[in-house]
This record gives C-alpha cells, structure tokens and sequence, in this order.
C-alpha cells in the first residue's frame, strides 16, 4: 500500500523542466495517441514530484484578460532562485535512438527519451537539497521525458521505433531533439483530472 502523502506535500504540483516548444511537435505527435496521460500533463522532466501543496496564489492585476491568475508564491520563488544561484543553463538533447524503458511489470512499460547531460543532476540536487521536506519521492533521480505506455515488451520497442521515426523526420538528420534549459518551472492543477498549468518560472542561474 502507498504510504499516504504528508499534508504539505501534493500531487497537484510538480518542479519541472519543459522542453522548447520548437521541439515539441514530434513528442506530442506520439504523446497524444500512446500517453494516456497526455490531457493533463505538458510534455516534462521532474525535477521534484509531488511538490508543495498551493504553491500558487491569485494576482489581481489591471488587465482584466490576467486578473485574478494564479502566480508562485514568491516565497517559494526565492527558495527556487537561492537553490538556482550558482546553477547555469545548459544545451541538452534528447535521444530517440534508443529510448529508455521503465518495465513497472510484465504488462506496464513506460518509454521515455533520454536526456544527455550531467547537468540534469546537479540541478535536481541543488534543487532538492533546498526542498528537503519534498521527500515523498525516495527513488533514485532519473531524468526522463515519457512519451508513452505499452502493455508488452514488442509494444514498448514498436513504440520507440515510433518516436524514432518522428524525431529523425522532425530533424532531417538524427534522432535527437536538442534544447537550451535555462529555466524551471513550477505547474499546478486544481483536480486531479485538470490539466497542469504554469504558475511560475525562474531562470536557472538567477538572472
């Protein structure tokens, strides 16, 4: 039985990477017809999942368009730019040839692509050693972009031959998908059926 999550945790927020939208177009392609989570999660890296619970809180604005929308707390954004201070953004690419595969069991397989750079550690560390009551969580740090789920092992690899094949389309050239990572972000759903959205970014690095 899953332990229940402590109060000020939930898993309606999440620390996260987001990918460039100039590279998403290949991921959603595949994310929409084989993750079934495609509806309520952006396409994402956890960085600390579940995160704080309410990290977010409404801002009235002038612009009748943005009022009343929810923003992080900045308490919560000063403890993502101390953590982030002497971070730096990074070049990552993410590789189709092969995908990672989570087996979770004989019939649950997860694909996801691999992001190549050591950055991606340091950043979860830095990150984590300022949440440290973001503990719910005690897998070892996997950095992942799950693209979708199969029931079976010949399921998992057709599958990543799908992504493989849109990625190499999308780039002309190879099957990586390659984006600059200067910012994390915070999203937040209000029910566990709703979609994520941003409620804060910071940029790594501070600046």
């Amino acid at each position: 039985m899953t332990a229940q999550l402590a109060p000020h945790l939930s898993h309606k927020s999440a620390l996260v990477l987001l990918p460039s939208s100039a590279i998403t177009s290949p991921i959603e392609l595949v994310r929409r017809v084989h993750d079934r989570h495609f509806r309520r999660w952006p396409p994402h890296i956890n960085l600390i999942y579940p995160f704080l619970a309410f990290p977010s809180e409404k801002q009235e604005t002038d612009d009748a368009q943005n009022a009343a929308s929810p923003q992080l707390k900045q308490h919560i954004r000063q403890r993502i730019e101390k953590a982030l201070a002497n971070t730096s953004p990074f070049r990552t690419s993410l590789s189709a040839d092969p995908p990672g595969i989570f087996s979770h069991s004989k019939r649950s397989k997860t694909v996801w692509l691999r992001p190549a750079s050591e950055n991606f550690s340091a950043l979860h560390a830095a990150l984590q050693a300022e949440f440290q009551e973001c503990d719910a969580d005690q897998r070892p740090f996997v950095p992942h972009l799950s693209i979708g789920q199969a029931n079976s092992d010949p399921g998992a690899q057709r599958l990543s031959e799908t992504i493989k094949a849109h990625a190499l389309e999308f780039t002309n050239d190879q099957p990586t998908l390659q984006w600059d990572v200067d910012q994390v972000f915070v999203i937040e759903r209000r029910g566990f059926h709703d979609r994520f959205r941003v409620v804060g970014a910071v940029n790594i690095g501070g600046k």
